[in-house]
């Protein structure tokens, strides 16, 4: 998943990851549910451990504590510019299931960030899909994506993550990418041959005549074609810093030839966006019309140089967007010429963000195996040292010197795991998250983030038992932290022998779907390796009880993981 800024460990922990997870147990305030809550999303994130990522720009200036650090030992956090300054723009989500033995591969491209207020103080523009995957990839499923997968080639390379896509691209979609760099994403839409072009971003860059005119070539509409949809002074939107077009730039859009019209107050774009909602437009949609077509392009992208590249100047941002055939003119048909005094464009001062200096410190990543942490960072600045401060969970910070910008700490306390990692230079600084790249034998002996260590063994069990099929752990599981059982639940002395045979059954049960997991994962050695340690610790479950399904259980899981071996 990709964001602009980081994203929000809040909303990550208590909204999203337990809704795309389908936890049963829910972040609430009662003890009893809450450590339910933490006991099962941090035993399903460990099984996805290497397996979920996020990537975003470097962030800028001094980060607020997190009220969830240790959510990145299970979600690698990547930012860009290994190689060359870059901004990540996009929004991409991209999610591999496997539902009823087909593996699916879920696309969502949208103005949406990972934070709290993109998800409940804004409007949002996106785009869906689940497209079955192939066996492998091939070179036809490779072209099939356009310039979707040079951008993830190219965003990886600046993030240190590798993508590659095992699927053909929807039919009528084209995807329509900015790599920081690269040649002006503008051009990807000629091959529509476009007659005029309607704009309606909340960020509009800082045009001069010069980038204009290369912008309206590149797409190959004339300036006056160009139809760009914007506030007033009155509008519900203006009462908040999300929208922003300085004095300077909207009078070179008008001296050009740019049409700026005026959104009215009532216009609402979906019936869900009623009057007396106080969210705003995020959304970033370009309606193309053509002699016979309209095609939508909902995208990441604001309206600016920076993002799309102009002529010969390339794009500095990563921006992602999809095209396609669409009958919706709302976007055409709202705007009427601006009629002061009555109605006077919104416009912003960017003194201050112009004076913004740019950090010496332009990339840095942090990682963790298990032995020792690795440390790197870029600067243009080759002449002053870089610090690195690193800090624990629940422990003391490590300090040290980087080299030529490469840094080494032995660490081997899984008790006390790396978290963050403070790089600075001068004045400067960039902190990072440190990446787990432990094995998943390793990365089991981390303590179970808030839960009491006294409930952490049983709870991995609990929940081990239910990923394969096992009992849906409630708080009377656990003596002291629910209801006890009473006395007499158990089955009667006389029905000892139906209650073993049911026993027995439930648990070969776990061990069939354990089974089935292992073949699953024989293609995917990361996941591979977390199946085969659930089978030891499985093994481990059973050895601790009594009675003949116990015993049973042992050796088929013992038998079963020779087998495998």
């Amino acid at each position: 998943m990709t964001s602009f800024e980081k994203p929000d460990a809040g909303l990550l922990v208590e909204h999203l990851l337990p809704s795309l997870l389908g936890m049963n147990h829910s972040p609430s305030q009662e003890m009893q549910e809450r450590t339910l809550f933490f006991g099962e999303l941090s035993t399903a994130l460990a099984y996805l451990h290497g397996r979920l990522t996020a990537i975003s720009s470097p962030p800028r200036g001094d980060r607020e504590p997190s009220q969830y650090p240790w959510i990145w030992r299970y979600r690698s956090h990547f930012t860009v510019g290994a190689r060359a300054p870059a901004v990540q723009h996009a929004k991409l989500w991209a999610f591999h299931w496997k539902v009823d033995d087909e593996d699916l591969l879920e696309l969502h491209v949208s103005s949406t960030n990972l934070t709290a207020a993109a998800f409940k103080g804004q409007l949002q523009a996106g785009w869906h899909a689940t497209l079955p995957l192939r066996p492998r990839a091939t070179t036809a499923t490779r072209k099939s994506w356009g310039s979707f997968v040079p951008f993830l080639n190219a965003l990886g390379a600046s993030a240190g993550a590798e993508a590659a896509k095992r699927v053909e691209c929807p039919v009528d979609i084209t995807f329509v990418a900015s790599i920081p760099g690269d040649k002006s994403a503008a051009r990807q839409l000629t091959q529509f041959e476009p007659s005029e072009v309607h704009v309606m971003t909340p960020t509009i860059g800082e045009w001069n005549a010069q980038t204009l005119a290369g912008w309206s070539s590149d797409v190959g509409v004339p300036l006056d074609r160009i139809h760009l949809k914007w506030i007033s002074t009155t509008h519900p939107w203006a009462k908040n810093t999300g929208w922003a077009l300085s004095e300077k730039a909207h009078a070179t859009l008008e001296a050009n030839g740019v049409a700026v019209e005026c959104l009215p107050n009532d216009v609402r774009f979906a019936e869900q966006h009623r009057d007396g909602d106080t969210r705003w437009s995020h959304a970033k949609v370009y309606l193309l019309r053509t002699r016979k077509k309209r095609r939508l392009l909902v995208t990441s992208a604001n309206w600016s140089a920076s993002a799309w590249g102009a002529g010969r100047r390339a794009p500095r941002n990563f921006e992602l967007g999809v095209l396609f055939e669409s009958t919706w003119t709302d976007l055409e048909a709202f705007g009427e010429p601006f009629d002061p005094p009555h109605s006077i464009p919104f416009c912003v001062d960017r003194t201050k963000e112009e004076e913004d200096v740019a950090s010496a410190i332009e990339w840095a990543e942090a990682t963790w195996d298990g032995k020792r942490i690795e440390l790197r960072a870029r600067s243009t600045d080759a002449s002053t040292p870089i610090l690195a401060t690193i800090g624990f969970a629940g422990g003391s910070d490590l300090h040290l010197t980087l080299a030529r910008g490469l840094g080494v700490a032995p660490w081997v306390e899984a008790e006390h795991t790396p978290l963050t990692a403070r790089f600075s230079q001068g004045d400067h600084t960039l902190e990072v998250d440190v990446v787990d790249l432990r094995s998943p034998e390793d990365f089991a002996k981390t303590p179970l983030p808030e839960v009491d260590p006294a409930l952490a063994s049983a709870l991995r069990a609990a929940f081990l038992l239910q990923r394969y099929g096992g009992p849906v752990v409630d708080a009377d599981l656990f003596p002291g932290l629910g209801r006890e059982r009473r006395p007499g639940v158990a089955a009667p002395a006389a029905d000892y022998s139906v209650q073993a045979w049911i026993d027995a059954r439930a648990a070969f049960q776990v061990v069939d779907r354990w089974r089935a997991a292992l073949a699953e994962a024989s293609d995917d050695p990361m996941l591979l390796s977390r199946v085969r340690l659930d089978g030891r610790e499985l093994h481990g479950v059973y050895s601790r009880r009594e009675g003949p399904a116990a015993r049973l259980i042992i050796e088929e899981l013992e038998w079963r993981i020779e087998e495998d071996d």
